[in-house]
């Protein structure tokens, strides 16, 4: 590895550099890795450019924490049986923690469509349109998902970071 700013040879982990006392930054070790396309997806992720994917995606995976803990708490104590809506509560979960900790568009789909299905379901039922976060947290999490994978897989493509990854 070489320093960013006078092009010193480093030693593997450095953290200064004692040629010109620059000091390392997370970014310029990930651009340097990045040149020989050695970045795992992990790696990509947490570059600064890919903040706001992280972000997003984070927000939606709590929304879906949230909706699940409502629903969950809303069943245990206005029924007396466990009922679906337990179930309904235990999926949201699910989708959540994958969304957060896959970055799946897969479940970023899922849970749009989930949520446009019991949207549609509920104003059926009841006469009203309800239940809006959920499709409106898969929407985004379509976006921002769809957004990470397409920049992976052009630096995997092209082995060049795009501009939008490192800003």
């Amino acid at each position: 590895m070489k320093c960013m700013g006078c092009g010193a040879e480093l030693q593997e982990g450095a953290l200064l550099c004692p040629a010109c006392g620059r000091v390392l930054s997370s970014e310029d070790v990930a651009k340097q890795k990045a040149e020989g396309g050695n970045l795992t997806k992990k790696e990509f992720y947490k570059l600064p450019g890919m903040k706001a994917c992280r972000g997003n995606i984070r927000g939606c995976a709590i929304i879906l924490y949230f909706c699940s803990g409502v629903t969950i708490l809303a069943s245990l104590l206005l029924t007396d049986t466990l009922s679906a809506s337990i179930i309904d509560g235990v999926l949201l979960l699910a989708l959540g923690l994958w969304l957060q900790f896959g970055k799946s568009r897969i479940c970023a789909i899922l849970t749009l469509a989930y949520g446009l299905f019991n949207m549609i379901m509920v104003a059926i039922q009841a006469g009203e349109v309800q239940g809006w976060l959920i499709p409106l947290a898969g929407a985004w999490a379509v976006a921002y998902t769809f957004k990470f994978h397409h920049l992976w897989g052009k630096y995997k493509k092209e082995g060049v970071l795009p501009k939008e990854a490192i800003k």
